[in-house]
Parts: structure tokens; C-alpha cells; sequence
């Protein structure tokens, strides 16, 4: 069975990531095997939302140590790009991506975890970054991300520490934002992704690339860009039938994404 399995329900992807003799751990084959997955999501104008989770008892445990051992500075660092750039076009995706975190998520599994739109754990799952523990810090964007998503402070203590957090932790952190039991893991992701899918797409879309665009911009730069974005969806036939719906009492809008 593949590596990488990816299946399509209505309006939603899921890729499950199929590694778990050991654990979902991330190598070059396996990672480009989840960017050839991601190639084929975006292809598909009927997927609105991107689910990604692993089987067995982990997300992803992290990166291939056996991978990374042997290699030098120059290797390495090559190395790292394939995760790194894997991350970057997830955050930069056009649709929304939800984490559904099953078992362990650590280092590289968090960082990708982070770059998703939305995380929901399961209650039994573990998360950190605990590199420093191997003489090395995170390359894929964790010591980027999770400052951002937890305070600096907390993020600080987590990657000096490479303390592993519990979900309710990482809930209470906002690391992640719901934690569910673990069989009703997946139906949660589904029914956050079927909320979003009932959504104007064209809007939704809109959303995620200004939240993206603040990470590099300032306030007033942000701003301006959130009220272009806004200007432009006034010119679709979703804003004029959900506005006039709304001014009419109708009680559903049905969105065509024009």
C-alpha cells in the first residue's frame, strides 16, 4: 500500500500518512510523496478543504534520523529544504488545511503540523520540538511558527526545553485548536472541514491569504491589503446573492464560487 493515501469525500481531501512501522517519519521519498498528493489536491476545483493525518500511533514522529545522521553542513542543509519548502506551500495553499493530530507529533511532524490552517489532537497526543535534545534545533519552520501561534515566552521554553506537551496543554496554549477522543478524531476534522465547505470559497480563500499576508507585513500594510481583497470580492455573484439573501430573510445562500 502506498506511502501516501489519498482520498476525496464530497468537497474534502484527506491524505493519510501511511508510514507506521515507524512511526510517519519524515525521508526525502516521503515527503515528496505528500508533495505528489498535494499536486493532485490542487488540481481539483470541486476540493474546498485539506485534511492531513497519519495512522498508527502517530502523526509524524518526527524526521529520519538514519536519513540525516552520515551527512555534512552542506548536505544537511539541502536536506532541510525539502521539509522547509513542504511546509511553506502547505501554509501557502489556496484552500484551508486541518491537522487532525493522531498520537505523536514531534519535530519535523509538529512543524508540519503548524503550517496547517487548523489542528485538532486527539487526547492522547504528544507534541513538541525536541531537536535540542539531539544537539540541533528545528528546520522546517518551527522555531519560525511557533511563536506565532503560542507567545514568544511559551515558545522559548518549549524548543530550549524540547519538553513534549500533552494535548490539553497544547490546547491550553492554543497549539491546537480542539481536542477530541481519538476515535472521533476524524469526524471532527470532517465536520470542521464540511462548516468551511459551507462557506463562500471565493471569501474563505480571500481569508486565508490575507491571515497569510500579516505574517510578513505590518499593521497598516495588512490593512490595506485586507480592504483590496475585501474592494474585489464585491464584484462576485456570491457577494450579491448572500448580501441580498441576508437582506431578504432568505435562509440559506447557495454559493457558485463566481
Amino acid at each position: 500500500m502506498s506511502e501516501v493515501i489519498l482520498e476525496k469525500h464530497e468537497h474534502t481531501a484527506v491524505i493519510t500518512l501511511n508510514r507506521p512501522e515507524c512511526l510517519n517519519a519524515l525521508c526525502v521519498s516521503f515527503m515528496n510523496e505528500i508533495s505528489d498528493a498535494l499536486d493532485q489536491v490542487e488540481k481539483d476545483p470541486e476540493i474546498y478543504t485539506l485534511i492531513i493525518t497519519g495512522t498508527g500511533r502517530a502523526f509524524i514522529a518526527g524526521a529520519d534520523i538514519n536519513e540525516m545522521y552520515g551527512k555534512d553542513k552542506d548536505a544537511i542543509f539541502a536536506w532541510s529544504g525539502v521539509g522547509s519548502t513542504l511546509n511553506l506551500r502547505i501554509e501557502t495553499m489556496a484552500i484551508p488545511v486541518i491537522a487532525a493530530v493522531n498520537g505523536y507529533a514531534l519535530g519535523g511532524g509538529l512543524e508540519l503540523a503548524m503550517a496547517c490552517d487548523i489542528r485538532i489532537a486527539s487526547s492522547d497526543a504528544m507534541m513538541g520540538l525536541p531537536e535540542t535534545s539531539l544537539g540541533v534545533i528545528s528546520a522546517a519552520g518551527g522555531t519560525q511558527r511557533l511563536p506565532a501561534i503560542v507567545g514568544e515566552g511559551i515558545a522559548r521554553e518549549m524548543i530550549y526545553t524540547g519538553r513534549k506537551i500533552t494535548a490539553r496543554e497544547a490546547l491550553r496554549i492554543h497549539l491546537v485548536n480542539k481536542v477530541t477522543p481519538p476515535e472521533e478524531l476524524m469526524q471532527e476534522a470532517m465536520n470542521m472541514a464540511s462548516e468551511i465547505n459551507s462557506r463562500g470559497q471565493l471569501a474563505v480563500r480571500a481569508a486565508k491569504k490575507t491571515i497569510t499576508f500579516a505574517r510578513s507585513s505590518g499593521i497598516e500594510e495588512g490593512c490595506m491589503y485586507e480592504r483590496e481583497i475585501f474592494s474585489e470580492l464585491f464584484g462576485t455573484e456570491d457577494q450579491k446573492n448572500a448580501m441580498g439573501d441576508f437582506l431578504n430573510k432568505e435562509k440559506k445562500t447557495e454559493f457558485r464560487n463566481k
